[in-house]
Order: C-alpha cells, then structure tokens, then sequence
C-alpha cells in the first residue's frame, strides 16, 4: 500500500467530463448495454453489474422511461459492442487516448481520420506517455463499522484482501472510498468490493498523463473545439489528455 501517491493526476484526469446531456445519455445507455454484454442477461435482479449501471442512471437523471427503453432495445439485440482505443498526437505537444465502444470501429475511425488530420492531428502510439490503473468510487455505510475499526481501517484491510493496489478515504462521514487497482482485475474488484458491503458508484479503466502541458488561451480554445469534435464520435466514451485544467 505504500509507494507514491496516484491521487493528483486522477483529479487532473477526472476534470475531463463530458458536460453535454445528450452525450451523457448515449454515454450511459452504452454503460448499460456493456453491462448486459457481460452480465449475460437484461435482468437486474440477477446482473448486479446492471443494477449498478441503472442506479447510476437514475442518479444521472436519466428518466426512468429512457432506461427501459434502453433495456428493451438492448436485450434482444445480437450485435456485441467491443471496446477500443485511439491513440491520437494533436499539433506539437498534446496527447490523447480516446476510448470507444462500438461495432463498428473501422468505420468510426475512417470517418474521423479527415476531422483529426484537418485539425493538425494523427495516429500515434502514446501509450507510454500515459499511466494506467483501475478506479474504483465506492460507499460503505459507517454505521456497520466496528467501534475499533475506522473506516480507513477497514477500507485498507479490504483493500490488501482483495487485492487493490491504494486507496483514498474521500469522505468518512458518508463513507465515500476510492481504490486502485490493475486494470486487468477491476471488473473482479468491483464484484468482491460489493460483496463486502461497499456501494461500487463507479468503476473505470484511467489513463492519467506522467506529464502535463499548459496551452495557452488561444491554444486551449482551438484545442477544446477539437475535443467537442471528438465527443461527437459515434460511441466514444473517454477522453484523456496531457492537458492542464485550469
């Protein structure tokens, strides 16, 4: 548990939010059907990885209608979303990862290949540039704590148990918990944490930059219409970048 802390880079990579609704929306009926896809069935009940995705929605203010609808259309469908990733350098010193998850990815980045190169953008492989790690945002009710054990305790007793690499009480009052972990057992994570009576809220693969750049106001406002742009990608679901956040 020791080592140096991931803490200040993820605030920087957590910034990257997407602000508009309607993206939002497509972001989480994706999040939904990735959770159908790998829960093996439509029914919350019985996919937990499901329940915690409409729970999310509602809090979102997804309308509760939007959700079966997107359960309806989803758990017949026979087309399986993969996930995949877009290495992407912008003019001289910005890096991005762009996250998709979509059926058709050769056509998505065929599309968007003239937008990038016409914006002084291409494919690189920045993948060295950039850490990786698991992000796991969770609850746990304070009030099922032992009167010995503090809520630091625990999560870290949890933490070493199942296998996650840090943790950070958010905090102890509402019991709000992140962990770390490697990418490759966040899915597994998730699962036991809940078992241990935490409240996964949200679970996600983060690509945090070992290095930032400062764009000037000029720089960032050409950058940030590049970056609309990009959301607009049919099935995108992250962004992250090098770039400070003011």
């Amino acid at each position: 548990m020791a080592g140096h802390s991931k803490w200040a880079n993820i605030k920087h990579t957590k910034a990257l939010k997407d602000g508009a609704r309607a993206a939002l929306f497509a972001k989480i009926s994706r999040q939904i059907r990735m959770a159908i896809q790998e829960g093996n069935s439509a029914d919350p009940a019985i996919n937990s990885l499901l329940r915690t995705e409409i729970e999310r929605a509602l809090k979102q203010n997804m309308p509760s209608g939007t959700i079966q609808n997107t359960l309806n259309k989803f758990k017949a469908s026979k087309v399986q979303l993969k996930k995949y990733r877009l290495d992407i350098k912008y003019k001289r010193n910005v890096y991005l990862i762009c996250i998709f998850y979509t059926d058709n990815f050769s056509g998505v980045k065929m599309d968007a290949t003239p937008m990038i190169k016409k914006a002084g953008g291409e494919f690189m492989d920045v993948g060295s540039l950039f850490e990786d790690f698991g992000l796991i945002e969770t609850r746990y009710d304070t009030a099922k704590l032992q009167n010995e054990s503090s809520l630091e305790d625990k999560a870290t007793n949890d933490a070493i148990e199942l296998g996650a690499e840090e943790i950070e009480v958010v905090d102890n009052v509402d019991g709000s918990v992140n962990f770390l972990c490697s990418p490759v057992v966040l899915t597994s994570l998730s699962r036991n944490l809940e078992k241990a009576g935490y409240t996964v809220e949200n679970s996600e693969h983060i690509f945090s930059p070992m290095n930032v750049v400062q764009l000037s106001p000029e720089e960032q406002k050409t950058y940030d219409v590049f970056v609309e742009k990009l959301r607009n990608l049919p099935g995108l679901e992250d962004i992250y970048d090098n770039v400070e956040q003011k």
